[in-house]
């Protein structure tokens, strides 16, 4: 949980902190980075939170190496590879794939731009992460929507509601995840994009699949064109009117449960 989304669901709790505010009380507690907080988890993380942990764990060592190695060859240390993740994410999501410079990235993440060649072997490697990321961020809020959650409807109508608040939040992250549903990249690229999504587009299946609903329906095709109204909603959502969970409660229970 990132510092902007930890102040919102204080702010729904009764206690009034700024994102900044957030942070700075993370920091005194050495939790600045979700790596620190990820540590302190313990047995309360999910199975997607600790192999994140793996990962990341994983990746600092790395890291670490490669530093040394640079310090021993006279050069400077690296950042870390989940600030070139934030920062590729920022940019792909402002300027899409192709109009995204690895310099334009490097500079972002103060880095020069051979130093990103110790995490990522390309550009696309590169791209591939950041959208990596962005279903991985999406598996984690859609697990804790259906946390306690039982019935099929119920359960549809959380997952919708979890995902929609992500996409219109526009984390960066997710918002490259999303944009690559509209935008097709080279085969190659396409090929290695459609496997994450494949991942998690099951989780819809198997909800789907869950629903009490007439022998003549076409589950396949209902989940696609579902995916399609959940995922095109970042092009003509505007804040002030109905939220997230509003918009998946009126399209699950207004609109599939009333006509299926």
């Amino acid at each position: 949980m990132g510092k902007v989304r930890a102040a919102r669901e204080l702010r729904g709790r009764g206690i009034h902190l700024s994102a900044t505010a957030v942070h700075t009380i993370w920091k005194q507690h050495g939790l600045a980075t979700s790596y620190d907080r990820l540590r302190r988890g313990g047995a309360a993380l999910s199975e997607s939170q600790r192999a994140r942990l793996r990962r990341a764990t994983i990746s600092r060592r790395l890291i670490v190496r490669a530093g040394a190695r640079a310090g021993a060859n006279g050069s400077g240390n690296h950042p870390r590879r989940e600030e070139l993740i934030a920062a590729a994410a920022k940019i792909f999501s402002a300027r899409g794939y192709q109009g995204a410079s690895l310099r334009e990235i490097c500079a972002a993440a103060g880095i020069l731009a051979g130093s990103m060649y110790h995490h990522f072997r390309s550009k696309e490697d590169l791209f591939v992460s950041v959208h990596a990321e962005g279903f991985l961020h999406l598996n984690e809020v859609v697990d804790r929507a259906l946390e306690g959650k039982t019935e099929p409807w119920d359960r549809l109508e959380s997952a919708i509601g979890a995902h929609l608040t992500e996409l219109v939040e526009r984390t960066d992250v997710v918002a490259v995840t999303s944009a690559s549903l509209f935008h097709m990249e080279s085969s190659r690229l396409q090929r290695r994009l459609n496997r994450q999504r494949e991942a998690y587009e099951l989780r819809f299946r198997k909800l789907i699949q869950a629903l009490p609903l007439p022998q003549n329906v076409d589950r396949s095709l209902l989940r696609l064109t579902l995916l399609g109204a959940i995922n095109w909603t970042r092009v003509w959502y505007r804040p002030g009117k109905r939220s997230p969970q509003q918009i998946a409660h009126h399209l699950v229970s207004g609109i599939l449960r009333q006509r299926l």
